[in-house]
């Protein structure tokens, strides 16, 4: 009798991983929901900034189907501080607010208020002078690997103040945004510098940029509280699979609850925007 000594070794194998294979039941602890607002109040350069929108949800369990769990039924306003101005946001019933009528004011602080389950949440923020984008530049130098393409952003810093900076990259067709925070601290009043680059990495999907991307290039203008809050973030988020990272733990925003009781996830923020759009050659 003959025995096919490679099928009977595969069988073994594949007997002995299924017999060692658990089933692992991890126990995530949740305290229960609790209000996430997403008020980003972006006035991009040369528009009226009238249309805005606001997005409330409830947090939901690490490993609930449901991963977003739109709130209907709040009442949302925004205040000019100077001024007693104030915009009603109208619920559309899906987790979002909108306005057709919002005024921005450069250097003006606005106060959100959110009605919600008998509880009121409020937050402030500051429209910061605007900074325009003065050109993008393509290079292969400069950056982490010589061999890929990176994008290079340049703009003129504002010397009488001090200056904070969120650059948001998308190129078209991706899943997420690349997010990156800056200040003038060292390059007060200079021509400031910053650059994007996917890197070529044989365990990921996403590849580096190639001729024919196209991608769209956010300057925000930020407050110095903001900039902390998402330093913070992305700290968080890049720090992932690193076995010597600090643990993350639940960012506080600007969301204060009024009614002493838990304050909401997120963050209501106020900024001017540049934004250009660049096609890869």
């Amino acid at each position: 009798m003959k025995f096919n000594i490679k099928s009977i070794f595969v069988l073994v194998v594949c007997i002995s991983f299924t017999a060692c294979t658990d089933v692992v039941d991890v126990d995530v602890p949740f305290e229960g929901s609790n209000l996430v607002i997403e008020a980003s109040m972006d006035w991009l350069n040369g528009t009226s900034g009238n249309e805005q929108t606001i997005y409330l949800s409830e947090s939901t369990p690490y490993f609930s189907e449901d991963q977003i769990s739109p709130v209907s039924g709040a009442t949302i306003s925004v205040v000019n501080d100077a001024t007693g101005e104030t915009y009603i946001f109208e619920d559309q019933n899906d987790g979002s607010y909108t306005t057709t009528s919002f005024e921005p004011v450069e250097n003006q602080s606005f106060t959100l208020t959110v009605v919600y389950d008998n509880e009121t949440y409020q937050a402030s923020d500051t429209f910061i002078l605007p900074t325009a984008i003065d050109y993008v530049e393509q290079t292969l130098e400069g950056a982490f690997d010589d061999e890929v393409i990176d994008l290079n952003t340049y703009f003129q810093d504002d010397a009488e103040v001090d200056n904070y900076y969120m650059n948001r990259y998308y190129r078209q067709g991706d899943l997420f945004p690349y997010l990156d925070t800056f200040s003038d601290e060292f390059t007060n009043g200079n021509q400031m510098h910053d650059f994007f680059e996917i890197e070529d990495d044989e365990d990921s999907t996403i590849e580096p940029l190639q001729a024919g991307d196209v991608v769209d290039i956010y300057l925000y203008s930020i407050t110095e509280s903001y900039y902390n809050y998402m330093t913070l973030l992305l700290e968080q988020s890049e720090s992932s699979g690193n076995p010597f990272a600090t643990t993350p733990a639940a960012l506080q925003g600007n969301c204060k609850n009024m009614s002493d009781g838990e304050d909401a996830y997120g963050y209501f923020r106020t900024t001017r925007y540049d934004k250009v759009t660049y096609t890869v050659e």
